[in-house]
């Protein structure tokens, strides 16, 4: 079979990115170091050995839409943080379900489905992270459990509507799918996989570390009450101008949002700085270098040539276009891999059955950045957190994620099928 033949560049970019997952696997160094290195030698290899990218090119290969967006949020919700916000909730929510733990953990479960489908995944994670570490201590929470989740489903989530994520708007414009149309089969799939995830997550156990007896103290009246008002406006703003403008370049909407906090705040910006996690901005903007070599290379069309072989049988081909675009998605950005099978699907006859595989690619896209903990901002955001707060390793992050993961592609299956009259 002449598609599995690589050439001896293509060899070198493959090695590369295999080094790079084994690198964070094992987590031999940091993963931002580890990124940084594999993103070094993709471009040596890539750049000046093999020549099958110019080096000025390198940083195309970089998203600088995504990671501008991301650094302006960070600032943004670190503002929020310093000014007490998220521990005043968190002490209103621990007085009025303190006593009340399930229904606790399953309404944080569909809060973050809610803040999931109408911002961001991954300004989502940084919310209930927030907002989750500040009822640790007043309630004993088993932080590693409920932040894990809560990842979970800021990924598996956004499937749910049109806006929430890049991959279902590739897979919207595709193929002529209006918002109305994309909202009634996802999003009744993302109330079903949150629904499970809260219930796996309370029939399980281990939610709470311990009874605290400990009376809750009242909520304080905001120290930093100038800095919270300001912090508060311009994520509401953002907000609106994600849903209601979105034409608008959303990084430069973000960056000017946490101007304006960081003036209008009063907050001291070194101080403000120094608390915005810079390691998972850089590590994916290194990444972003590895994954832009395996596209100059063309590894990802054999992903496609495998799949023209299974199409005869359109119920094996719906299972087979989930599931790789949801591993895939798994070790590489979901955003080339949803364009790259959208490339494919695009040739096939149209109808109910093209529908189908055109969710398919949607929701397996959405589905896969669970699968580890360097497969998209949210899971990379809750890892950082646990490291930080629990001084868990991220690994330990890909251990209870995985598993979801391929839970939440067997239902995704099974109710598409159903959906699309494969049963």
């Amino acid at each position: 079979m002449n598609w599995i033949q690589l050439t001896d560049p293509q060899l070198a970019v493959l090695g590369v990115f295999l080094l790079s997952i084994l690198l964070l696997i094992t987590e031999k160094y940091h993963r931002a170091t580890s990124a940084m290195i594999s993103a070094a030698l993709m471009v040596y290899f890539g750049a000046y050995v093999y020549h099958l990218f110019d080096p000025n090119s390198v940083f195309n290969f970089i998203d600088w839409h995504t990671l501008l967006f991301i650094v302006g949020v960070l600032i943004l919700v670190e503002g929020l943080s310093e000014s007490g916000l998220f521990q005043a909730m968190g002490i209103a929510v621990a007085k009025t379900l303190a006593k009340r733990r399930d229904l606790l953990f399953i309404s944080f479960m569909f809060l973050t489905l809610a803040v999931t489908l109408f911002l961001a995944n991954f300004p989502a994670m940084l919310i209930m992270g927030a907002m989750t570490t500040s009822l640790k201590d007043k309630l004993g929470l088993n932080v590693k459990k409920w932040i894990v989740y809560e990842a979970v489903i800021c990924n598996s989530g956004a499937m749910g509507l049109m806006i929430s994520s890049i991959p279902n708007l590739i897979v919207a414009l595709n193929f002529g799918i209006n918002f109305n149309e994309f909202m009634f089969y996802a999003l009744p799939l993302s109330l079903i996989l949150t629904g499970v995830t809260a219930l796996i997550g309370i029939i399980s156990g281990d939610l709470y570390k311990e009874e605290v007896s400990a009376r809750i103290e009242p909520t304080k009246p905001f120290e930093r009450g100038k800095l919270l008002r300001a912090s508060f406006i311009f994520l509401a703003f953002l907000i609106l101008i994600v849903l209601n403008l979105p034409k608008l370049p959303m990084d430069l909407v973000a960056f000017l949002m946490a101007a304006f906090m960081l003036w209008l705040g009063g907050a001291d910006p070194d101080n403000i700085f120094s608390n915005v996690d810079w390691s998972t901005v850089f590590f994916l903007a290194s990444f972003y270098v590895v994954v832009g070599g395996v596209e100059s290379a063309g590894l990802l069309k054999y992903a496609s040539i495998m799949l023209k072989g299974v199409y005869a049988v359109p119920l094996t081909f719906l299972t087979v276009v989930l599931w790789t675009s949801g591993l895939m998605s798994g070790f590489v950005d979901n955003i080339p891999v949803a364009l790259t099978f959208a490339s494919l699907l695009k040739a096939l006859p149209s109808g109910l059955g093209g529908r189908a595989f055109a969710f398919a690619v949607a929701l397996g896209s959405n589905i896969g950045g669970n699968l580890t903990y360097f497969a998209s901002p949210p899971s990379l955001v809750a890892s950082s957190i646990l490291q930080r707060e629990e001084g868990i390793s991220p690994m330990e992050f890909t251990r209870y994620s995985a598993p979801l993961t391929l839970l939440h592609l067997l239902i995704s299956e099974f109710y598409l099928m159903l959906i699309f009259g494969f049963l």
